[in-house]
């Protein structure tokens, strides 16, 4: 596994601010509307790598009672000051029972673990949390837009051992669980980090055009959504 939880306890004081506070709260605002349109009658969700607890945070003012797992005890400290539901934890091997939470989700964690093994053990662990009829959400950047390259140098938490995992690499990883089934892909995003508050209108208008062209989005959006709804086994058998 290739995230070291020192080198996150070593940037946690300056990641929020790692940054534009235009960007970060244009992603949380997309992030939050996205997950509250298939939120249904969730009342739990587990947030995988919550990090300093943004997204945490913001998920829990609609509605929802999210527990945060990280690694990182120095981005839990500084969570506090915001969100105290939180634990350290190993992604590979999360703290909770089968079934425990409604809705799991990860946000810019898998390429920090990394290695495909590790990866398919996070994708197995996040997908075993998750209740029957419940959903895992896999958020992260997207392998074909030419800029993650950049932007993965200009970020303080990013160290050259990342990999992106790509989309067909995360549906394998649940196709190799017989309870995991695939219901949506998404490319979203593309607003980048550079962008002065000025333009922003004007950036997300682009970004709703690529985001609605399935070609184009493939090519630039900024990220990759992998949907997951966790099968009743009763359901499946009375059908």
């Amino acid at each position: 596994m290739n995230v070291h939880s020192d080198s996150f306890d070593h940037v946690a004081a300056e990641y929020d601010a790692s940054l534009a506070a235009h960007i970060t709260s244009h992603y949380l605002r997309k992030r939050v509307s996205f997950i509250a349109a298939r939120k249904a009658n969730a009342t739990t969700a587990l947030d995988v790598g919550c990090g300093t607890g943004v997204l945490t945070h913001a998920l829990s003012q609609i509605g929802l009672r999210v527990t945060g797992v990280d690694l990182s005890v120095g981005m839990l400290r500084v969570m506090q000051g915001r969100y105290d539901r939180a634990i350290q934890a190993d992604a590979l091997q999360l703290p909770f029972p089968e079934g425990a939470f409604d809705i799991v989700y990860t946000v810019a964690t898998l390429h920090h673990i990394a290695e495909p093994a590790a990866i398919h053990q996070t994708t197995r662990e996040m997908t075993r949390v998750c209740r029957a009829g419940g959903i895992v959400i896999v958020w992260d950047h997207n392998t074909r837009n030419p800029y993650w390259p950049i932007i993965m140098r200009r970020v303080p938490q990013d160290t050259g051992a990342e990999r992106i995992p790509s989309t067909d690499e995360l549906i394998a990883a649940f196709a190799a669980l017989p309870e995991a089934v695939v219901t949506e892909v998404h490319y979203l995003g593309f607003v980048p980090d550079f962008v002065p508050p000025s333009f922003l209108p004007v950036f997300v208008g682009l970004e709703r055009i690529i985001e609605s062209v399935p070609g184009l989005g493939r090519l630039l959006a900024a990220h990759n959504v992998v949907i997951v709804r966790k099968s009743d086994p009763e359901a499946t058998s009375v059908s």
